[in-house]
Order: C-alpha cells, then sequence, then structure tokens
C-alpha cells in the first residue's frame, strides 16, 4: 500500500469534515494474527495479572452466562502496551504513527489502547458515547484506530457513527463504567454502520458519536482499539471519574509539562 492510501489530503478532509475514514489492510494478515496469538497468553495469566488489563463481560462476572472457554467471556483487554511487550511494539506500527503525525503533528502518545473482544452470543452493546468523555482533553487533539481482527459486521457488533458529530463538543454523559454514555442516545437510523475485514481500520476523531451493538453471532468480534494524542494537551482537571494517564510516548515530547512529560518512549 502506497503512503497516499494511508493519508493525503482528502482523507484528512474527510476526517476534519465528517470525523473518519476508513484504511483497508492497514495491518497484514501475519499481523492479524499475531494480536490473536497473543491474546490467550494474557488471558490465561488471569486473575494475576494487573487489574485494569482484562475485563470480564458482566453477565459472565455475575454467573448469568457461561462460555465455553474463560477466553469467550473475557469483554476487552485495556491499557495492554503498559504491561504487555507486545502490544506496546504494536504501538510503533509505522503506519499508524505515520497516519497519527498527520493528523495530531509531531508530538504523539499513546493515551489508552485497548483490545474490544465482543464475545460470540453474549458480547455486550457499547453505548452511544464519545472517547473524549472519558479523556476530557484539551485542545481535543485525539483519535482512535479501530482495526478489526475479525469480520466485523453489523450481525457481530461492527462500529457505528455519526457523522460530523465530533463538530458539536463534548455532549452530556451519565452513567457507570462501560454504561457511561450519551445523555441523549443516537438513533441508528442516523448512524453509518462501518462493517470491515480482518485488518482493516476505521480511523475517528475522539468526540466522534460512536456505538457498537451486541454481538448475537456464533463468530468472534475482536478489534485493536488505540488513542493517540498530541502532546500538546492537558487533561482538564475536575475529571476524575477514569483517571486515563498516557501509556507511552510514540513521538516527539517537546511539550514540557503536558501529557509527554516524563513518558516512557
Amino acid at each position: 500500500m502506497s503512503n497516499d492510501n494511508l493519508i493525503n489530503d482528502q482523507l484528512l478532509r474527510r476526517y476534519n469534515e465528517q470525523g473518519y475514514f476508513t484504511v483497508k489492510g492497514l495491518f497484514t494478515a501475519e499481523e492479524v494474527e499475531g494480536v490473536r496469538n497473543e491474546i490467550p497468553k494474557i488471558v490465561a495469566r488471569y486473575p494475576d495479572v494487573p487489574a485494569e488489563l482484562v475485563q470480564i463481560e458482566p453477565t459472565v462476572a455475575s454467573g448469568e452466562r457461561k462460555p465455553e472457554s474463560f477466553e469467550l467471556g473475557v469483554r476487552k483487554l485495556s491499557r495492554m502496551a503498559r504491561h504487555n511487550e507486545f502490544f506496546r511494539n504494536l504501538a510503533f506500527h509505522p503506519k499508524m504513527v505515520m497516519i497519527a503525525k498527520a493528523i495530531l503533528g509531531p508530538d504523539i502518545v499513546l493515551h489508552q489502547g485497548q483490545l474490544l473482544m465482543k464475545p460470540p452470543h453474549y458480547g455486550g452493546e457499547k453505548v452511544w458515547h464519545q472517547d473524549n468523555a472519558y479523556f476530557r482533553l484539551v485542545p481535543n487533539l485525539v483519535f482512535g484506530f479501530w482495526v478489526a481482527c475479525d469480520d466485523a459486521t453489523v450481525e457481530n457488533g461492527c462500529m457505528h457513527v455519526i457523522p460530523g458529530s465530533h463538530q458539536r463538543g463534548i455532549a452530556d454523559h451519565a452513567g457507570v463504567g462501560d454504561e457511561y454514555g450519551l445523555v441523549t442516545p443516537q438513533s441508528l437510523e442516523d448512524a453509518v454502520p462501518i462493517p470491515l475485514k480482518p485488518g482493516d481500520a476505521l480511523v475517528f476523531h475522539g468526540e466522534l458519536y460512536h456505538y457498537t451493538p451486541p454481538n448475537r453471532t456464533d463468530n468472534r468480534r475482536r478489534a485493536v482499539q488505540y488513542h493517540y494524542a498530541s502532546g500538546e494537551c492537558r487533561q482538564t482537571t475536575g475529571q476524575e471519574r477514569f483517571k486515563i494517564e498516557p501509556e507511552v510516548r510514540i513521538a516527539g515530547g517537546e511539550y514540557a509539562g503536558t501529557l509527554t512529560r516524563q513518558l516512557p518512549s
């Protein structure tokens, strides 16, 4: 894939106007398989892992559902770059860094990494929300990669977005944990579903309204989600609900006293 297909003026205009664009084949088949192979290595160590790393589906944690294997009951992995060498190295993927520099400039941090598992049959929905409602970064120079590691379809819970909603500012949110979302949910009639093949990516603004429906199929729906932010950003005070600190410096580091300060690279 040429660099022009990764990021160009047309894609940047779409990002600025619509809040998102897609990239085919951001990860190779081998890279996708590497992600899939790393998941069971982490899950096998549970519960002897940091509390933030492995999150169980609520219906599994409550005993309401009993998956065929423990791994199929995991909702997500979080902040993997802090705890796992494979996912730390993946944060420096040259294609992702190239796109991040085009969108954010030369000083970049990985603000949060997640692996969103959405297991078959009982993978729950993720309510309508904006990611920067969790982060509260100012200026809002933050965006996410959502890279499919399985076929992501409407039926198994692909991303749905509201084009242009990133231009509205941060809307009112309420709720606890993964239920923290928009006080005024959006209509699916207004949403654009983003089905993806393994290795394809959605690139989306940190304030774009988005949602994933539940997975009621027999198929897994795993996706890597890495959020990058400009080192110029600062976290607003008074937002202690989630206390999300950046994970690692990716590039630059000129903005002393902001997100890149004292971060490992």
